[in-house]
């Protein structure tokens, strides 16, 4: 799976690279000035002596990346986002796979014949990986494709199914935001008013409701993110000592980065259990935040010099300190988390 993983990125990256190619040298031949580069799935051309270990790979994964590669530009095409990037050997790694080299197998109950559970097999005749144990928190039916990553050295598997049992009460969501804006309009000020919460956002007090809740970390979990930095630190320090490319080596940087990982899953937990008390209560129906720029908030500040051309203290350390307090309030996962 890491193989399958690191062949789709090489491809991705390949893609990207070679748009980055065409792109600069449409700009400087003028005889192909009115041509585009081309944005298409192709990847044959990047089998080569060289990358003869592709060969070792269904030809499925090779593709898939191309087509990621190709909907992000798509994305792009659309304003959803920028160009597609490269993508790097560090933190989350993940494989899309789809039904060609993948199936789920049922396990039936023997007496009433009802599927228990799914067992995942991956893999081709040709390229067989073999069955992965999963955990599927919910009954579903069989995706078309699946997305296999691994992350701090923990694997996990996540895909779409379409479910008839969950019927939506509005199948446009512009149609339900106009139906509130409509009662809005007919409600006197002070119910207006009534049916309103507003939030301001602060640093020591991540969200301040108007009905005067407040939303923070449990001391138990600021605690215990001080003590995970403190551990990805040390951790982080024992692989740099380590021998570079051993083993023990990647094992200190999974280490350190289960830590990080654990800071990162309290702040999701804490955005969700947040949003989901101001929707569910049901006191409001229009959620006003306080608007702000969180990306010039965080900007790093300019270096500065003396009379004499010296390079000055310019405060960077301690504005470090306060952009890793902005972010860690998890200002804009509340605000994302409350709309859907």
């Amino acid at each position: 799976l890491l193989r399958w993983i690191g062949c789709q990125r090489l491809i991705y990256n390949a893609k990207v690279q070679e748009d980055h190619y065409f792109r600069k040298f449409q700009r400087r031949m003028v005889g192909l000035a009115g041509e585009k580069p081309p944005v298409d799935q192709q990847y044959r051309h990047f089998i080569t002596e060289q990358t003869a270990f592709l060969r070792e790979v269904p030809s499925q994964v090779l593709r898939n990346g191309a087509v990621r590669w190709r909907q992000a530009y798509a994305r792009f095409f659309q304003g959803l986002g920028g160009r597609p990037t490269l993508k790097k050997r560090s933190g989350k790694q993940s494989v899309w796979l789809t039904r060609e080299l993948f199936t789920f197998v049922p396990e039936a109950d023997p007496s009433t014949g009802e599927i228990l559970r799914y067992q995942l097999h991956v893999g081709t005749p040709k390229f067989p990986v073999g069955f992965i144990p999963y955990n599927a928190h919910r009954p579903h039916r069989i995706p078309a494709s699946i997305h296999i990553s691994v992350e701090a050295g923990r694997w996990f598997v996540s895909f779409s199914a379409e479910e008839e049992a969950i019927v939506l009460p509005d199948s446009d969501p512009d149609q339900g935001i106009e139906r509130i804006a409509e009662n809005f309009r007919r409600m006197p000020e002070d119910q207006l008013l009534n049916r309103t919460l507003g939030a301001d956002r602060g640093v020591a007090k991540p969200l301040t409701v108007s009905n005067g809740q407040v939303f923070a970390l449990l001391p138990i979990q600021k605690e215990r993110i001080q003590k995970s930095r403190r551990q990805r630190a040390k951790w982080q320090r024992r692989a740099a000592r380590r021998q570079k490319g051993s083993r023990n080596q990647k094992k200190a940087y999974r280490r350190a980065a289960r830590y990080a990982r654990y800071e990162a899953n309290v702040r999701w937990d804490y955005a969700h259990q947040t949003s989901h008390r101001l929707v569910a209560s049901g006191e409001a129906d229009l959620f006003v935040f306080e608007d702000l720029l969180i990306p010039n908030m965080t900007r790093r500040p300019k270096a500065r010099k003396d009379e004499q051309g010296r390079w000055v203290r310019n405060g960077a350390w301690a504005k470090a300190g306060l952009n890793r307090a902005i972010l860690s309030s998890a200002w804009g996962q509340v605000v994302r988390y409350t709309e859907y």
